[in-house]
């Protein structure tokens, strides 16, 4: 059997997919994620014997960010040994064409908050009263480093499209969001990162 997890909310969906495979205690898994896909160690895996005669589970992380020659001759494989589970998390919802990939297969999609979108949609100039507010909304349900991927996403996005916001000001902000992120992680911030990050936002949309 074949497990899709897949969405925007990436904190539920992958701890979805970890919880899942907490419960296949028994089995031999092997883990590969888009990085380490190797089709040698694949048919190793499937072809040896267990030493305990276990089940055994493959477990793929973005499977559906493998380049495209690789993806289909690993498709290929994990359609012709149908005896194997197949666990795969991606990072991002799947579209229609990648969920049909796997017709009989368990489909667990997890999307993002809708408040996280109407957040979103209000970051334009002279709105910040408003945005500030939803932006406290979202940091009470979903964890700060999901808001803040998508924050700069949506900076991004605006610096290659169209935007509202003066170029030189928008930049400024998402070059800030990426130092924010990695002083984030670092532990290099004086100040919460919730404020680190509201400050930004004033400063783009005064």
């Amino acid at each position: 059997m074949i497990y899709i997890f897949h969405g925007d909310n990436q904190n539920q969906s992958r701890l979805a997919f970890n919880l899942a495979l907490d419960q296949k205690k028994d089995y031999d898994i092997l883990r590969l994620d888009n990085k380490e896909i190797n089709l040698d160690t694949i048919n190793g895996f499937i072809n040896s014997q267990s030493l305990f005669s276990n089940p055994r589970l493959i477990a793929l992380t973005n499977l559906f960010s493998i380049p495209k020659p690789i993806l289909d001759k690993l498709l290929k494989i994990i359609k012709s040994n149908s005896n194997f589970d197949i666990f795969i998390w991606q990072d991002k919802a799947l579209n229609i064409t990648q969920t049909k990939t796997f017709p009989n297969s368990i489909n667990k999609f997890f999307p993002l908050d809708k408040k996280i979108y109407l957040c979103l949609n209000n970051l334009r100039p002279n709105n910040l009263s408003k945005f500030i507010s939803l932006y406290n909304q979202v940091l009470q349900k979903e964890p700060f480093e999901l808001f803040l991927f998508f924050v700069k996403l949506n900076l991004r996005k605006q610096l290659i499209t169209y935007s509202k916001f003066d170029q030189e000001s928008l930049k400024n902000a998402y070059l800030r969001t990426i130092e924010l992120d990695y002083q984030s992680k670092t532990g290099q911030l004086s100040i919460p990162k919730e404020i680190a990050l509201e400050r930004i936002f004033i400063n783009l949309m005064k």
